[in-house]
């Protein structure tokens, strides 16, 4: 039988699928967790010399030694600490200069052997890979040393489940804990920041788009944080929206320049040719100036994070003293609270020719009989056109036009029908106002109230008045 649409299976989709299983069989969720718990270092052959080296647990307490050290320098020190599984010869050997050079000359481009590592007095189990490539200078190698420790735990995939974050494939909080504090428990000569992130209105995402798209916003923000803050980092999903790093190894200087870097990214995500941009309230606090443990750090930084949202959000701040006085009772009451409380049905819309909306709380879903804001999309086909009765479209835009020409406060009052989900129709009163903001250009924000239901409400406070009245005449 012969074989279809061989087309679409091209080296590049096979290594990424190879990388993707070989990952998974690790217990990783994916090849970039699996790169940031790996050690890497790259050498040149003929000359003995290292180009590049990075070393993450359990090799890291080794980089004082492995830094200035020439390969064969190198070398001797994983053979001292790194014994090869049988049937394979010695690390020295194995991964000898010559015998790599040798192998490359027959044509092998890969070497790789399993090896237990005693360090500080634990046994790990490591998987080192060495790739053998040319280069003008000379044959060079690659070594990418996997830590393979928990493979021998026959119930890894279920640690994995316990240690990641299911949606997002990061650290859990209770993962995340151990990490972190495992690190200033090892490092405490280390500077280091402790970063608390919050995506700003995220609830509006899941309101208006549906969860699917709160969804993708999420997973998206974890791999731009993953992509900006690199493999040496600790970056948890504390829960909901809101995210905690810890940037090791980070002097106060650093850390500010690399946490402004990630704010000036454009953090955006594209589905079904939509684009949907968001933002983040950043707070952060420096260990050890401004915390010695890793609870009075997250607290610290979580301070920072709150006064960024109390000034408007989407902005980074360094932890200051000072901050531990503001009044957080504003933020306690919560944005929802607030727009589902209002006594009116409140649109947010753009002032372009598309009308497309942007928000509406409660009370306008009910309005119109709908059940959500997706319903109410559907219904209205995302646009406030759709929302006026077509015989009172064209009046209705010429009024609040006339009406924007004279009025400098951007105001409008208008009157027009509306059709329910259900096909009836209401008398609705309309206050606009046209605001330009940075993000989505000029846009209007209107309260709608149903004018029989404000009549009726009228009436029936005039009655109890007259009732009462006439009660205290009898008296």
């Amino acid at each position: 039988m012969p074989d279809r649409n061989l087309h679409a299976v091209t080296p590049e989709r096979m290594y990424q699928l190879a990388g993707k299983c070989f990952a998974g069989y690790l217990g990783y969720p994916s090849i970039e967790h699996m790169l940031r718990k790996s050690s890497f270092f790259s050498v040149n052959l003929i000359q003995n010399s290292v180009s590049g080296i990075y070393l993450t647990e359990p090799l890291r307490h080794l980089y004082p030694q492995m830094k200035d050290a020439d390969f064969e320098g190198l070398l001797d020190i994983l053979t001292e600490k790194c014994r090869a599984k049988e049937p394979n010869p010695p690390v020295s050997t194995l991964f000898a200069p010559d015998t790599l050079i040798s192998r490359f000359q027959a044509g092998d481009e890969n070497v790789q052997a399993e090896v237990s590592c005693s360090l500080m007095g634990v046994v790990h189990r490591l998987l080192i890979g060495c790739g053998l490539y040319e280069e003008a200078e000379g044959i060079c190698a690659l070594f990418l040393i996997c830590n393979i420790t928990q493979m021998q735990d026959t119930d890894s995939s279920l640690m994995r489940k316990v240690e990641f974050d299911g949606l997002t494939g990061l650290y859990n909080r209770s993962a995340g804990d151990v990490h972190i504090i495992d690190y200033f428990r090892q490092y405490p000569q280390d500077s280091a920041a402790v970063m608390l992130i919050d995506l700003d209105y995220f609830k509006r995402f899941n309101d208006q788009y549906g969860h699917d798209i709160g969804d993708l916003v999420l997973r998206s923000a974890a791999r731009q944080m993953e992509k900006c803050f690199g493999r040496d980092s600790v970056i948890v999903r504390n829960g909901g929206d809101e995210f905690l790093i810890l940037l090791k190894n980070r002097t106060q200087k650093e850390a500010a320049e690399e946490i402004g870097r990630f704010f000036a990214e454009p953090h955006l995500v594209t589905h079904n040719e939509k684009t949907y941009r968001f933002s983040f309230s950043i707070g952060y606090a420096m260990y050890p100036e401004q915390g010695t443990e890793y609870h009075e750090l997250a607290m610290n930084a979580d301070i920072a994070m709150y006064h960024v949202k109390m000034h408007h959000r989407n902005q980074y701040v360094q932890y200051r003293q000072e901050m531990r006085s503001q009044k957080r009772t504003q933020l306690s009451f919560h944005l929802g609270d607030l727009v589902s409380g209002i006594p009116g049905a409140i649109l947010v819309y753009k002032a372009d020719e598309t009308e497309e909306i942007l928000f509406a709380n409660d009370q306008l879903f009910a309005l119109f009989e709908c059940d959500s804001m997706q319903e109410l999309l559907q219904f209205s086909g995302d646009s406030f056109r759709n929302i006026v009765h077509p015989d009172d479209l064209v009046r209705v835009e010429r009024e609040i036009q006339s009406q924007l020409k004279t009025n400098p406060q951007g105001l409008d009052y208008v009157s027009y029908r509306i059709v329910t989900k259900s096909g009836k129709i209401k008398m609705i009163d309309d206050i606009g106002h046209l605001v330009h903001s940075p993000r989505y250009g000029n846009i209007f924000y209107v309260f709608l109230y149903d004018r029989c239901q404000k009549e009726q409400i009228i009436a029936d406070g005039k009655e109890i008045e007259r009732a009462e009245s006439e009660q205290e005449g009898t008296t």
